[in-house]
């Protein structure tokens, strides 16, 4: 009953709203007229409602995918820049690689060297060679397949993951074997310290009259391409040291070269040492500048060391006398001779004949007496000739520390 009612509710409501019409038309005095029954009014304003909704659903979805357009056309630009940004960090790491690789290259050719100038025939051991490759892999194109591209990316990562664990481990093992050679050349300096100092020599002051720095400059430098080794990553305070240290041991050698070790008599026994003594005419207690040095007379005199003779001939209470300048404040005089064989302004070899053995001048008995003078004092010749061997050790780098 109550859908009967609805329905005839329904049908009045649309009588009374779309009654039946006529349209008139006229035309030349003729009237004609169309009659639109309630039927056809409903089905054209249906189709109207229709058109309407239609419309306003196009424009909708029209405006709704144009910002999801919108969006992901921000989301896939943010990506390329995203990717730039990857592949910029990408390209300066690689970088970094072929530098550090670089690098540890040229560090590893300067170990080399040093250990052929120490005469070490083996070469450490570090994984450098022919066969690495620290070339860093290509990054994948974003055009790609997602899963190959996230599958070579993957590769990508675990190679240059594996490449920075070599590189640091070649750096760690290369900083330890220079670790141990600056360790080596401390032992040698402190040793050559020693044995100069117990020789009544400064190293410093030796260094001093050779004109030689007391700390090496840090110009120059050995085999290593400074550029490579300051644009790397790496810790070169071992490296650095290692050629400070080294070149500072040379510059000791070099200023070495002028002491004379030679003992001029092959053949003696001490008889006066170096210091205060009583004297041998006078009895009193007075300074002695030298070593004297018994033998045989005519027993061959020999310089302790290359020079310059700058003087040679009768000399006083010294009889007749040699003096050998051999530079670097280093001075050697011999006295009491028998004989001279050399003549002032003379170049000299070490252990090159000088003279015989005499005693002539103020002298009790045939010996040499013998002065070596640094830096213009004289000091005592025979701790200077006990270190004659240390110092050939050293010259010859041949020592124990």
């Amino acid at each position: 009953m109550k859908i009967i009612n609805f329905f005839k509710n329904l049908d009045d409501i649309l009588d009374h709203y779309f009654p039946d019409r006529q349209m008139y038309f006229r035309t030349n005095g003729d009237v004609r007229f169309i009659k639109v029954s309630k039927n056809v009014q409903i089905f054209l304003c249906t189709g109207l409602l229709c058109f309407f909704v239609w419309c306003l659903f196009i424009s909708y979805n029209y405006v709704y995918l144009d910002e999801i357009l919108t969006e992901k056309n921000d989301e896939v630009e943010q990506a390329k820049e995203n990717y730039l940004k990857i592949e910029q960090q990408y390209a300066e790491l690689q970088n970094e690689i072929q530098k550090s690789a670089a690098a540890l290259e040229q560090r590893q050719k300067y170990i080399q060297q040093v250990l052929e100038e120490n005469g070490e025939v083996m070469s450490p051991v570090l994984p450098l060679n022919d066969n690495d490759d620290f070339t860093a892999p290509e990054y994948v194109d974003v055009d790609e397949n997602d899963n190959d591209q996230e599958a070579r990316n993957v590769i990508r990562d675990e190679k240059l993951e594996k490449l920075y664990v070599d590189l640091k481990r070649v750096e760690m093992q290369q900083n330890q074997l220079v670790k141990n050679m600056n360790d080596e050349v401390d032992q040698k300096l402190s040793f050559l310290s020693d044995t100069l100092t117990k020789a009544g020599i400064t190293p410093e002051k030796m260094m001093e009259l050779a004109n030689l720095p007391l700390e090496p400059s840090a110009s120059g430098g050995p085999f290593i391409a400074v550029s490579n080794i300051s644009e790397a990553n790496l810790d070169t305070h071992a490296f650095d040291s290692l050629f400070y240290k080294r070149a500072h041991l040379e510059n000791i050698k070099t200023a070495l070269d002028h002491l004379p070790i030679i003992t001029p008599p092959e053949k003696h026994y001490v008889s006066s040492k170096f210091g205060m003594r009583r004297d041998p005419f006078t009895r009193k207690w007075a300074t002695h500048n030298g070593l004297d040095m018994a033998g045989w007379r005519n027993t061959p005199i020999n310089s302790g060391g290359a020079g310059i003779v700058t003087r040679a001939g009768r000399n006083g209470a010294f009889g007749l006398f040699v003096e050998i300048n051999h530079g670097n404040g280093f001075k050697t005089k011999y006295g009491h001779l028998s004989k001279v064989k050399v003549e002032r302004g003379e170049k000299v070899e070490a252990n090159q004949l000088i003279g015989l053995m005499g005693s002539t001048g103020r002298s009790t008995s045939t010996h040499l007496h013998y002065e070596i003078w640094f830096n213009g004092k004289p000091i005592d010749p025979l701790k200077v000739l006990k270190a004659a061997k240390d110092v050939q050790k050293i010259k010859q780098q041949k020592h124990d520390a």
